[in-house]
């Protein structure tokens, strides 16, 4: 996977946006995806940079000028993007990961395939195809909630609730929308806990929360305020919440609280150790892991902005966490 064979036919550049973000999964499940979908290589080249900003204007910047002027080393390579480390160690990666072709049993939904949909907001509709030269961006904390211009078309009602996490630049203008929800009901959806049947109890009170209660709410669930550092706020959500003891909990806080749930996510990930099996045991067991979060709502950023034409031809929930585990996996005996 070259980042540097320019210019057979287009070009990929993709930025991880916020601060920190040496820790981000997202460059290598951007690369698993272009891989399964034979997109890299002959057809795109793809170019990835960690976007150390703490303005929203700052990754825009990112975005026109094409670089940044000091590039942060990847913690899972210990290099910059563009090196010939990083490069021979993502295709090393991501070559194992490609040797999974059906993911483990272990990881397959319990209930049917959750099909989120994202209300439009906007009359101007997203381009039908890739183009020769895309920009693609997810944006981490702090800048979710920093992005309110209507320069930028945004897809859905992410930024009224300032929780937007993925950008597009199609050539002619900036498109947005937030997913951090939509990956959310996947997630609980591919457990047995579809929201329509379910009430969801949501710690913490930031863009990703907000994105998840109204997702939860649009797509017919309940909704229990469990507190947390930041108020959620009022919102579309308010006429959805309830009393109710939650079925399923997701925490957006830091630290693990013991909750009384069927299953509880941890929105958050940090660095995993030990063999494959153990890694895939530690993905499985309650409370999960926020890599479940991470993969689902990079796979909503691919159906509904970045590249919807291919919705059908994208991996699985569960095929690619299992190439996730095992593309870490690689890199971490190089590391």
């Amino acid at each position: 996977m070259s980042e540097s064979n320019r210019g057979i036919m287009g070009e990929i550049r993709y930025g991880v946006a916020g601060s920190p973000i040496r820790h981000s999964l997202s460059p290598l499940l951007l690369s698993l995806v272009c891989d399964h979908l034979h997109l890299s290589g002959r057809s795109m080249t793809l170019k990835m940079e960690l976007v150390n900003v703490a303005s929203i204007s700052d990754a825009l910047a990112w975005g026109y000028a094409g670089s940044v002027p000091n590039p942060q080393e990847w913690d899972l390579t210990q290099a910059v993007f563009g090196t010939f480390r990083t490069t021979a160690l993502m295709e090393k990666a991501v070559a194992a990961a490609r040797a999974v072709k059906i993911p483990a049993a272990a990881l397959a939904p319990k209930d049917e395939v959750f099909v989120g949909q994202v209300p439009p907001r906007h009359a101007q509709k997203l381009p039908t195809r890739m183009f020769e030269n895309e920009i693609w961006m997810n944006l981490t904390s702090p800048l979710k909630h920093q992005l309110d211009s209507e320069a930028v078309i945004c897809i859905d009602h992410s930024r009224d609730i300032k929780s937007i996490n993925a950008l597009r630049w199609d050539g002619k203008g900036w498109w947005s929308a937030g997913f951090d929800g939509l990956g959310i009901c996947d997630v609980m959806a591919h457990h047995g806990f579809h929201p329509r049947d379910n009430v969801l109890g949501l710690l913490g009170g930031g863009g990703a929360a907000r994105s998840t209660a109204l997702a939860w709410a649009q797509n017919g669930g309940t909704i229990h305020l469990l507190g947390g550092k930041r108020e959620l706020g009022e919102g579309p959500w308010v006429d959805s919440l309830t009393s109710q003891e939650p079925d399923v909990v997701v925490n957006f806080e830091s630290g693990m609280p013991v909750f009384d749930a069927d299953v509880v996510l941890h929105a958050s990930y940090s660095n995993m150790e030990g063999a494959l099996d153990e890694r895939v045991d530690r993905i499985l067991a309650m409370p999960l892991d926020g890599r479940w979060l991470l993969v689902a709502q990079h796979l909503a950023c691919w159906k509904h902005l970045w590249a919807p034409e291919r919705k059908a031809d994208l991996p699985s929930l569960e095929l690619l966490l299992n190439r996730l585990i095992v593309a870490e996996t690689t890199l971490s005996e190089y590391a």
